[in-house]
């Protein structure tokens, strides 16, 4: 991974300084399958950008039972909880492929924010872009057939429904995997989904 790629090319920062400051300071973290690296209820103290791999965000109701919360797969993408850097975590932070992070303590991160423009700028953007996201898939989650979650998943989350547990995103979607399992095969009917790559079917 470098780090220089990250914060140039996904996050278009070219002052130097800054560039250098971060260099300095970003870690890169490698994580395996399977780990939870944020519980819920703990705070977290590190901030993590995903570089490569899929993390899943998930909250445990009073009965135990797991529900997913989010997906985060796209590079560049803040890999943490939706709350602020020194609140306690609503949600368990899971790790569903090998990963990698771009790292960074927090109160770094918070310093980095009140020191330089263009890290508060990029802080805002990715405050917004989350924000955005949030609000999507509620109005999805709230309004749409089961049908219209399914296509929806699969141009928001292109290709994660290879790559992910059937489980997880029923959960995610609010449906069984029943009914998932019934849109995925009515899909392979159909031919080609707009999840593939290249044509490949589901």
């Amino acid at each position: 991974m470098e780090l220089l790629e990250l914060f140039q090319g996904v996050y278009h920062i070219d002052n130097p300084a800054v560039l250098r400051r971060l260099r300095d300071t970003v870690q890169v973290c490698r994580l395996k399958k399977g780990e939870v690296y944020l519980h819920e209820g703990e705070r977290q103290s590190r901030v993590m950008l995903l570089w490569s791999g899929i993390v899943r965000g998930y909250y445990t109701d009073v009965n135990g039972s797991e529900h997913t919360d989010c997906f985060c797969a796209r590079r560049g993408s803040p890999a943490m909880p939706p709350c602020g850097l020194y609140d306690p975590s609503p949600i368990n932070l899971m790790t569903l492929t090998d990963c990698e992070f771009a790292v960074l303590p927090v109160d770094d991160a918070v310093n980095f924010i009140h020191e330089s423009p263009d890290i508060l700028h990029l802080y805002s953007n990715l405050l917004v872009a989350s924000m955005q996201l949030h609000n999507r898939i509620k109005n999805t989650l709230c309004n749409y057939s089961a049908k219209q979650k399914y296509d929806w998943f699969l141009q928001a989350y292109p290709g994660l429904i290879f790559d992910v547990n059937n489980r997880y995103i029923a959960s995610f979607l609010n449906m069984t995997p029943e009914t998932l399992s019934r849109l995925r095969a009515a899909d392979r009917k159909a031919g080609p989904t707009a999840g593939a790559p290249d044509g490949e079917k589901a």
